[in-house]
This record gives structure tokens, sequence and C-alpha cells, in this order.
């Protein structure tokens, strides 16, 4: 993996078989990184979980993916939960049948690679409370 960090903006370019989850916490940690916007990621995934929240249910219904899709789009954001960086990220992916599937992306490996901007939140810092999505702290 590389990453690059220059104004507040950070691209990172994963390499294949790494843990997608593990390695982008680790570059957060690398570069301080604690709040901000997931703008854009491409590439491709495999062994990916996505899932749905049913609302009834109260649960996410979870599906896993072993076959390599292309990663159409991704896009999230990163906060502070229980003083933990947070990454909630949204994915659309393609397989083979040119089908797409998506939803919230629990786990993922890199397949060959993956290509992410995330924009840092400068001027504000962002925290997931239980019962609201994120709030403001500065």
């Amino acid at each position: 993996m590389i990453y690059r960090e220059k104004n507040g903006l950070l691209f990172i370019r994963f390499d294949n078989h790494e843990n997608f989850f593990e390695a982008l916490k680790d570059t957060l940690k690398n570069t301080g990184i604690r709040s901000g916007v997931v703008i854009n990621g491409i590439g491709m995934l495999r062994d990916f979980e996505l899932g749905w929240f049913n609302i009834q249910a109260m649960r996410y219904e979870k599906h896993s993916f072993s076959v390599p899709h292309e990663l159409l789009s991704l896009q999230g954001n990163i906060a502070l939960k229980d003083n933990e960086t947070f990454v909630h990220l949204h994915a659309s992916l393609a397989g083979p049948s040119h089908e797409c599937v998506g939803g919230h992306l629990f786990n993922a490996t890199v397949c060959n690679t993956v290509e992410l901007f995330i924009q840092k939140a400068e001027t504000l810092s962002l925290k997931r409370v239980k019962g609201e999505q994120f709030s403001p702290l500065s």
C-alpha cells in the first residue's frame, strides 16, 4: 500500500490481498485522521460482506460474496465512536454478470488494487453517538 496526504486530501492505493479495513484504519492512525469524508473509491474487492439495515428488525441483514467484484463506487465518513476511529462506508460493486450489489460495507479483501480519496475534516470533528448519526464536536 502507498498513501500520500497534502492539504487535507489523502490518497491511498491498496495492494492485492490486503485486508481493506485493517489497512485503512492503520493509514488513518498513521496520518492522524479521525474525522473526514470518503470522497471516492474504485478498484476491486473479493471476500466482502454487504449489509442492508432492516428497520423493522433493527439489525443489518448481511450477505457475503467471495467472487471478485469491481468496486464501482465507495463513499462514507470517518468519525469517533466510543473514542475509536469509526469508518462508515457504503459501496456499489459489479460481479462477472455485470449486475450490481450494494450496501453498507462491513469487511473486504483487496483484489488487484483499490484507490481511495479521503478529505480530512479540518475544522469539524465528527462523533457518532448512540441514537444519532453523528454530531459535530467543534
